[in-house]
């Protein structure tokens, strides 16, 4: 599946907990990670690495050199995106990406770093999500369809529609990340290849795992919504 289709899976499996603009970047940002790990690795993972690196070992000079300067949290973020691009770095095309275990572990880190840049804005934050995890050729295609789509989800918030779940503080960044990340991994196991999600064990998901996994999704959404009501 190509990144058109994964945009479009995220989104519609998104929109059930959009409650705000930034988290529909963030899904956006989720369902495109995954293939980090073959066409545009030279163009976006490589520079990343050398950017984040750099960051974090000017974060340890400065803890060495000046101590009063130094920032935590500044070197958290840094160490976090370094770890994002060395991901993909290390695996091979519909490896460890493509897996529950990096989705738990790239949706905590990504919602992290976005839930901090939050402080600046919520949108810019969700805006550098997308952006580092997408070519330029894809996200000026991409921003536009999430800015018409919270046009319309506005338009439907406003006439008294809500979320299924709205999580606060991090939760709130996390979820979006998660759920863009896990319509990934199902569009992927819904090609004749498949993918190993389950990793470590040995055994690739196809396409009735995948639509089962994709019934059970739109049964737990049914029975939330009617718990809530």
């Amino acid at each position: 599946m190509k990144w058109k289709g994964h945009t479009i899976l995220g989104l519609i499996m998104g929109l059930p907990f959009i409650s705000s603009p930034e988290q529909i970047f963030l899904v956006v940002a989720g369902a495109l990670y995954p293939d980090l790990d073959h066409e545009i690795k030279s163009d976006i993972v490589n520079r990343g690495i050398l950017i984040s690196l750099g960051l974090v070992l000017i974060s340890l000079l400065v803890y060495i050199l000046e101590p009063s300067y130094f920032d935590v949290t500044f070197l958290l973020l840094s160490t976090g995106v370094l770890i994002l691009y060395l991901i993909p770095h290390l695996a091979s095309h519909r490896g460890i990406t493509h897996t529950f275990i990096c989705m738990f572990v790239v949706s905590l880190i990504l919602g992290f770093i976005a839930y901090k840049l939050s402080v600046f804005s919520p949108v810019v934050a969700g805006i550098m999500a997308l952006t580092m995890v997408s070519s330029e050729n894809i996200l000026g295609k991409v921003i536009p369809i999430c800015t018409l789509l919270w046009i319309v989800l506005y338009l439907l918030l406003s006439q008294g529609i809500h979320p299924l779940i709205n999580l606060p503080h991090v939760y709130h960044y996390i979820l979006p990340v998660a759920v863009g990340y896990f319509s990934h991994i199902l569009g992927d196991c819904l090609t004749p290849a498949g993918c190993n999600a389950l990793y470590p064990l040995n055994y690739k998901l196809h396409r009735w795992e995948a639509i089962v996994l994709i019934g059970m999704w739109i049964f737990l959404l049914v029975a939330y919504l009617q718990i809530k009501i």
